[in-house]
């Protein structure tokens, strides 16, 4: 057997660890170029989606409604980033190498991004809990963030046993004989029946949903004599530009509804209109604010 000496032996170490080098940073290279690099989203739910599972460093543009705290949950966070419009000369000259969109806003945008080869993935607006998780997931997947995603999905998890455990309200139970009655009641009659985020947030809060009760599926115009039928406990209303002088916000203080005896709870709309963590802020404060039997 040959000897090596010990000039040879320390040379051949010396190789070896540069190898294992090479080896590591090229898998390093490969897994940033796994992960996209300028991120850009055209939906305000996908924002809020991104916000929470990339560095800012990564993100080249937010669409112009992330900075709205009417209606931006994570608004704070969006601060400083760059903010489109949704035009497809706007998004190109970004350059990026992932365009997030909503399946119902910027429909033309999308197609003209994906015929110049642009990587797209659209999500519609989530319906429940389950959904919103899913959505999370599919994200932090095409961002190579899947360890971000499942902890955010985790603190979600968490924070909504904490809640239907302090009020008795198993998520997404179907025995809701036995509990109050809230409904969600917005300018114009609109209202949230079954398979609508809304109704997991009230019934993660304690309450049976009265739209569903009253037969309603998904968002939908509900006349005011089935809401007093309902005979609510709450209502709960939003606050998106509550103060306009509009038809739709003069049914809002309808003599009827007074003579419901309901007690009114006003959510902020940035953590009722897209699906996230936030939305477990909503029914801790609906189960907070609510009148419980």
């Amino acid at each position: 057997m040959r000897r090596l000496s010990l000039k040879a032996l320390c040379a051949a170490c010396a190789a070896l660890c540069l190898s294992m080098l090479a080896t590591a940073g090229a898998a390093g290279t490969a897994r940033l170029a796994a992960q996209p690099q300028r991120i850009v989203s055209l939906n305000l739910c996908t924002d809020q989606i991104v916000l929470q599972l990339v560095p800012r460093e990564r993100i080249a543009a937010l669409s112009w409604l992330s900075q709205k705290p009417e209606s931006a949950a994570l608004h704070q966070q969006a601060q400083g980033l760059r903010t489109v419009r949704g035009s497809a000369e706007e998004v190109l000259a970004l350059q990026p190498d992932l365009v997030l969109v909503g399946t119902a806003t910027t429909r033309h945008t999308t197609r003209l991004l994906q015929s110049f080869g642009v990587r797209t993935l659209a999500l519609p607006g989530a319906d429940s809990f389950a959904q919103v998780k899913a959505q999370i997931r599919t994200v932090a997947a095409a961002v190579g963030e899947a360890a971000r995603g499942e902890a955010v999905v985790a603190v979600m998890e968490a924070q909504a046993r904490a809640i239907a455990t302090a009020h008795n309200a198993p998520a997404n139970t179907a025995r809701q004989g036995t509990r109050p009655v809230a409904i969600a009641y917005w300018a114009g009659g609109r209202s949230a029946g079954r398979d609508t985020l809304y109704e997991d947030i009230l019934t993660t809060a304690g309450y049976a949903n009265g739209a569903t009760q009253a037969g309603m599926k998904g968002y939908a115009a509900l006349p005011l004599e089935r809401l007093v039928a309902s005979s609510p406990n709450v209502i709960v209303t939003n606050d998106y530009k509550r103060g306009a002088p509009t038809l739709g916000n003069r049914l809002l203080k309808h003599p009827a509804l007074l003579g419901t005896g309901a007690q009114e709870v006003r959510l902020p709309s940035r953590i009722t209109v897209c699906g996230g963590p936030w939305n477990i802020d909503a029914a801790a404060l609906l189960a907070r604010e609510g009148s419980q039997p």
